[in-house]
């Protein structure tokens, strides 16, 4: 769908009248992939239907998801208030106008595995893949993918700690 008709979408579904279960059935309608159980707080900016987002997930108010290329939120993911998750960038040129309008965009998925938690105010560059049990600590800025189970701050974000695993509790 067009770039108008989700600026026009985005100024409904981020009202903080519209409850968050009519928000989801909303985006699915339009083509993204969320589960029932997923939640999307008001001021979220959704910038296309290529999201998915699992079961059990939810996005804080206040996050940007720019939408150029498809982002996945997969199960029990937490994503905090004021995050941005980009998915569009740019080429640049070798010359002292480094980019041009003909250039476009370049555009890279994002994914955001299982159990993973993102601080707030986070930025995740495009391209990134946030592995699973991951926690990114609050205003890091992600430029790389990350390995499982680690603490992850600064910018750029470095893992800063392995973290400790145990069986769930049922």
């Amino acid at each position: 769908m067009g770039n108008y008709f989700w600026k026009v979408f985005n100024s409904i579904q981020q009202s903080a009248f519209l409850h968050k279960k009519i928000r989801i059935i909303l985006l699915n309608f339009c083509g993204a992939t969320i589960d029932s159980s997923a939640g999307i707080a008001e001021n979220v900016y959704i910038g296309s239907n290529k999201i998915t987002m699992g079961k059990d997930t939810a996005v804080n108010v206040g996050s940007f998801l720019d939408g150029n290329a498809p982002i996945v939120i997969e199960d029990y993911v937490r994503v905090g208030p004021h995050v941005k998750v980009l998915t569009g960038t740019h080429k640049y040129r070798f010359s002292v106008i480094r980019r041009r309008k003909e250039d476009g965009t370049v555009s890279k998925g994002v994914v955001i595995k299982k159990g993973s938690w993102i601080g707030l105010g986070s930025i995740i560059m495009p391209g990134v893949i946030i592995e699973e049990g991951c926690i990114i600590a609050s205003g890091a800025v992600v430029i790389k993918s990350t390995t499982p189970n680690g603490l992850y701050a600064g910018n750029p974000a470095k893992r800063v700690k392995d973290l400790p695993i145990t069986e769930d509790l049922k």
